[in-house]
């Protein structure tokens, strides 16, 4: 969707986690069937283009202006301590280079997400792009992205714990929504519902969606049946499953990117 109140648009995509109930590594044969849930609980990517005077200001006062074939991007993640990455795409070669983060470390999911999809822009809209890049010239313009998730991604024990509620459902529904977790994003715990799979799907949906590459109406559930929709959930479906593999450093089912795209199937 987009919040057409802000004085910049923001694109935002949500992607379901999963619960896989048959299946596994067996569906790599086509002889063999599963069965993945999608949740209700989803991450969220919002992309905004935004003056790099309010990219500065969440980093640190160190953070140097960036050449002119170059758009500075700044990824964070609020729920977690220290997690925010600055990164600069280069329309010229297509490189992205990650420039400073919070903690000095990296976002392998993020990076290659970034990397692939602006690659992809570069070649469906590149209009967009130059675009972009003519504004960081004159008023310093980037691309801000923010990612969030619902709480199921996470365990909730240490922060009902510091509330004084019980370990149960109902103390649960007492939390805000995308609650802070009190940690950074290498030692959180997470219960196993695929935020990884989820994050990278919406992300890459998102920044598709933020440059035109796809309708943000194909992504509208009422219209999944259009063939533009079909094209478009297959173009994330095949970016994600690409990214999520390539950042894993494996292959695996993808039963979760594809539950992420399209929810529960078979």
């Amino acid at each position: 969707m987009t919040d057409s109140s802000a004085k910049s648009p923001v694109t935002l995509v949500s992607a379901p986690g999963k619960v896989l109930v048959v299946g596994g590594y067996l569906v790599l044969d086509r002889a063999h069937s599963g069965l993945v849930v999608g949740t209700d609980a989803c991450l969220y990517a919002a992309v905004q283009t935004q003056a790099k005077a309010g990219l500065a200001s969440e980093t640190s006062p160190s953070s140097s202006s960036t050449a002119s074939t170059t758009i500075p991007i700044f990824v964070q993640s609020p729920q977690f301590e220290s997690a925010w990455w600055k990164y600069s795409f280069d329309v010229e070669s297509n490189a992205l280079a990650q420039n400073e983060s919070a903690d000095n470390g990296t976002n392998g999911f993020v990076q290659v997400v970034l990397q692939a999809t602006l690659g992809l822009v570069s070649q469906y809209k590149p209009a967009k792009l130059r675009q972009l890049l003519a504004s960081s010239g004159s008023d310093g313009s980037g691309l801000k992205i923010v990612l969030l998730a619902d709480n199921d991604f996470y365990s909730q024990r240490e922060t009902l714990e510091k509330m004084g509620l019980d370990l149960s459902s109902a103390s649960l529904e007492k939390l805000p929504r995308m609650c802070g977790t009190g940690t950074t994003l290498k030692n959180v715990h997470k219960t196993g519902l695929g935020s990884s799979a989820a994050m990278v799907t919406s992300l890459v949906g998102a920044i598709l969606s933020h440059f035109g590459v796809v309708s943000q109406s194909d992504l509208d559930p009422s219209k999944a049946s259009s063939e533009e929709a079909r094209r478009s959930f297959r173009l994330i479906h095949n970016i994600a499953q690409y990214t999520h593999c390539l950042a894993q450093g494996k292959v695996g089912s993808g039963f979760d990117v594809s539950a992420a795209v399209y929810g529960s199937h078979v």
